[in-house]
This record gives C-alpha cells, sequence and structure tokens, in this order.
C-alpha cells in the first residue's frame, strides 16, 4: 500500500480529534453549557442570544473536512476483503450522511442566534436542531465506528483496546439517541464523547503504524 494513505488519514483523524474537541469545549468556555432537551423559551433565548454561537459555526464547518478525509483514508487502508469493504462501506456511507446532517445543523444553530436576537419565536427551530443534532446525527455515529471498528479486529496495528471500544462506543452512542426523549441528562451523554475521543486516538494511531511500516517494505523495481 502507498504510505501515503495512512499517513493523511493519521494526521487528518489528530487534526478531527483537535477540532472536535476544540469546538465543543472553546463553546463551552465562552457560551456555557449548550442547551439541550428542553421547550423553555427563557433557555433557549439565554444561550441563542450570544453571537459566539453562531460565529463558531465556521470552525465547525472547517472540521468536517478532516473528518471526511480521515473516513476515506480508513476505508482505503481497512478494505482489504469482502467483508472488510462492506463493513468499511457502510461505514462511509453512514460518515457521509453524518457530515451532511452537522453541516445543516450548523446552519441552523447560526439561524437560531439570528431569530434570537431579531426576537422572533425559535421553539419550534431549536427542537428541529436537538431532534437532529442530539439524537438523530448518534445512530449513525454509532454505526460507522462500529463498522470501522469490526474492520480493524486482526490488524495488529491499531491499539487492542479499539476491539473492545469500539462496541463500547457505539453502544453508548446509541443511548444518546433517546436522551432527549426520555430525559436524560446533557451531561449523562459525556461517557459516549471521551469513548468517541479515545477511539480517533487508537484509529489515527492504527493509520499512523501502518504508515510507518510501510515505509520500511522495500518496493521491488524492475530490472
Amino acid at each position: 500500500m502507498e504510505r501515503s494513505v495512512p499517513r493523511v488519514g493519521a494526521w487528518a483523524g489528530w487534526l478531527s480529534l483537535v477540532g472536535i474537541l476544540g469546538y465543543h469545549l472553546a463553546l463551552t468556555a465562552l457560551a456555557g453549557q449548550r442547551v439541550s432537551g428542553t421547550a423553555d423559551p427563557v433557555a433557549i433565548k439565554a444561550y441563542y442570544s450570544q453571537s459566539i454561537v453562531g460565529t463558531a459555526s465556521i470552525e465547525q464547518f472547517l472540521v468536517l473536512i478532516a473528518v471526511a478525509v480521515f473516513a476515506v483514508a480508513l476505508r482505503e487502508t481497512l478494505a482489504v476483503g469482502p467483508m472488510a469493504r462492506l463493513l468499511t462501506g457502510v461505514a462511509v456511507v453512514a460518515i457521509t450522511v453524518e457530515l451532511g446532517l452537522i453541516a445543516t445543523e450548523t446552519a441552523i444553530q447560526a439561524a437560531l442566534v439570528a431569530a434570537t436576537q431579531a426576537r422572533e419565536p425559535a421553539g419550534a427551530l431549536f427542537r428541529f436542531w436537538d431532534v437532529l443534532y442530539n439524537s438523530g446525527v448518534y445512530a449513525l455515529e454509532a454505526t460507522w465506528i462500529f463498522a470501522f471498528g469490526r474492520s480493524m479486529l486482526g490488524n495488529a496495528a491499531f491499539p487492542r483496546f479499539m476491539a473492545w471500544l469500539s462496541p463500547l462506543a457505539a453502544l453508548l452512542l446509541i443511548v444518546n439517541v433517546f436522551a432527549i426523549w426520555v430525559g436524560i441528562p446533557d451531561m449523562a451523554t459525556l461517557p459516549s464523547a471521551f469513548a468517541l475521543a479515545a477511539w480517533l486516538v487508537g484509529a489515527s494511531l492504527g493509520l499512523r503504524r501502518i504508515a510507518s511500516a510501510t515505509a520500511t517494505v522495500p518496493s521491488l523495481q524492475p530490472v
């Protein structure tokens, strides 16, 4: 395998991790705990009256590029057999749909800021955002993490913990799908965020190891 594919994938994975964590940590520090699973107009107005919530969308749009590169590189690296091609194909479809939904919810979040600042009703628009981002997206995220994780089994380049972390992270994300419907507190969904971060670390390390191992294998040249 050409070593540039897993190497670029590894860098894209690290950039995705930094971008995702940076976005959520910075926004929480600047705007406070996000609003989720509520219909309280006062709470919605208090959060979305802050311009930074909309401005931060720029960073999230850029992170989507890194995630797309990471996903495609991971598929190109792992799709070495019929079942692996099936699993990685499902993973890429799931992550492609998720990226489209995240781009949509990011734009909706900016629209919520504009609606709130214009003193327009934002309850229905917020509910649309909440269901999309804090429920639907988690199902797709669980799908590609589980599918990619299964494709890594037996590949010594990836850390051993990925064998149990992948199904655990997927399970935690599936639980999050129901959070806003059954009243699970937003803070209780944090374990899935930590699991996702650890999964990105493991996947990026695996890609880097594959790139390094490939670099040590001499290529055969015709004589």
